[in-house]
């Protein structure tokens, strides 16, 4: 009988225990499951069968007919169906265009349109003033570029026609860089950030630099910055997530019971499939029973990756909602003795934590890029490691081998974990150049300087990832052969 997930996340208090500021956890009232109710917390620590006999006595729709055709989801409906997201928002192409452009300027002409943009500024200036505040960063540690660059951040600050937020970060680290902390608080006082992204997280952790506790009660204690700025509490009562199959929408309930009938088949790959084609902001305001049987059948048929992006988003809109049994569908333990058995020049906590955020553990995941597998090599960078074949990237074993190789190479080269992140994710030349611009002594606050959000947030949550997982994973050391 195969077993869902089975971990115990006492790691949180642990992980709490090291946490830069304690933020109290609002009190939540739940209501707690009806009688006769399967709870999460069972569903998980009972065996897979089980869990699927249950929900099948008390489901009332019926699986797709497509389920066997080539393509499984073509009785989904529109309305369960993900929508392309577009980006019409002017003022981000707008700033883009800027960026490219001022990219291609000589350093002399980036500090001397600055200048120009200092001394005759008006707020309709503000989105190319901050454009230009970004890209003279290309320019530092030259003192002109940094001082005319913190000149047009501080312009953009009093204009009410743009996003204020990635400035006043940026204000503030240079002020802690220069050892000026009060100056870093007020503009962190006087500007806070908004909610969404963790933003107010980030907030706490800047004023973390300068020994102030700072209130983030919002605090996604599992967010790249919430778990550095949040003291989570584990709950005194028992979680009170239950398994249910109704979500009051027809469409809905059908893939329910479609999952529920692939998972009985053992189809976990047409069970992603499905995963991947829903609307996950849709199934975020469905009724929590339905969500969690859900999120349990996409878990045990490795969507990882829909778990993640339903819970974590949850999470930082309710972060009291945080359980135990929540926290082992967002830290599954897959591939572990196959990361301890092919790490041997690496930390193989570190490969897990990094496979988690490059892959979600799909061993089949490609990129754009043409990055493949678990830890998303590209054959170029992995035949310098022993693959042969772009093909054999696809294999677990081959491809933790290579990328841990790789990865060990980087931190070598780089002397820091985190530079050696960043590399993985932008390439080692982007981070050379990196290291010229931005002082690297604190390495914490390169992180935050990194000017590429994502590869800034990558560093950030594969470290989160090493802090849970290292507090719940068994030691290479003593590994036994049934893990």
């Amino acid at each position: 009988m195969r077993k869902l997930v089975l971990i115990s996340f006492v790691f949180l208090a642990a992980c709490a225990s090291k946490s830069r500021q304690p933020t109290a956890v609002a009190d939540v009232v739940q209501t707690p499951p009806p009688a006769g109710a399967l709870t999460l917390d069972q569903a998980l620590a009972q065996g897979q069968d089980a869990t699927i006999e249950y929900l099948k006595s008390q489901l009332k729709a019926q699986p797709y007919g497509s389920l066997d055709a080539r393509d499984p989801a073509a009785d989904m409906a529109t309305s369960v169906r993900a929508e392309r997201i577009k980006n019409d928002n002017p003022d981000k192409k707008q700033q883009s265009a800027f960026l490219k452009k001022f990219r291609g300027w000589s350093s002399k002409k980036r500090v001397t349109h600055g200048e120009e943009l200092v001394a005759d500024f008006n707020c309709d200036k503000a989105l190319e003033s901050q454009a230009l505040g970004y890209s003279l960063e290309l320019d530092f540690p030259d003192q002109g570029a940094r001082d005319t660059s913190k000149q047009l951040h501080e312009k953009v600050l009093a204009c009410d026609n743009i996003s204020k937020t990635e400035s006043v970060f940026r204000l503030a680290v240079f002020a802690i860089q220069q050892n000026e902390c009060a100056r870093a608080v007020e503009y962190l006082d006087k500007y806070p950030a908004p909610m969404e992204r963790g933003m107010r997280d980030r907030q706490a952790y800047l004023k973390s630099f300068c020994a102030v506790t700072a209130e983030s009660k919002q605090a996604n204690p599992l967010g790249g910055y919430g778990i550095l700025v949040s003291t989570f509490q584990s709950p005194a009562a028992p979680s009170q997530w239950y398994l249910g199959v109704e979500s009051g929408d027809p469409e809905w309930d059908r893939l329910l019971a479609s999952m529920v009938q692939l998972t009985q088949d053992e189809r976990p790959e047409t069970v992603q499939y499905l995963a991947g084609k829903m609307n996950l902001e849709k199934f975020r305001s469905l009724p929590q029973p339905f969500q969690t049987s859900m999120l349990v059948l996409m878990s045990a048929n490795g969507a990882d990756l829909s778990v993640f992006q339903a819970l974590h988003k949850y999470l930082a809109d309710h972060p009291e909602s945080l359980t135990t049994s929540v926290a082992n569908l967002l830290f599954p333990i897959r591939y572990w003795k196959e990361i301890v058995e092919n790490s041997k020049s690496a930390d193989p906590i570190l490969v897990k934590a990094l496979i988690r955020q490059e892959s979600a553990f799909n061993k089949a995941a490609r990129s754009r890029a043409r990055a493949s597998g678990l830890m998303q090599l590209i054959y170029p960078t992995a035949k310098h490691f022993g693959v042969k074949k772009p093909v054999q990237l696809l294999n677990p074993e081959t491809n933790i081998h290579a990328g841990s190789e790789f990865l060990a190479q980087l931190i070598a080269d780089f002397g820091s974990v985190e530079l050696a992140l960043a590399a993985y994710n932008a390439g080692p030349a982007m981070v050379r150049q990196w290291q010229k611009r931005y002082p690297t002594e604190n390495i914490d606050l390169f992180v935050e300087m990194i000017p590429y959000t994502e590869t800034r947030e990558y560093v950030r949550l594969v470290k989160r990832n090493y802090k849970i997982y290292q507090s719940i994973l068994v030691k290479p050391q003593i590994l036994g052969a049934n893990q």
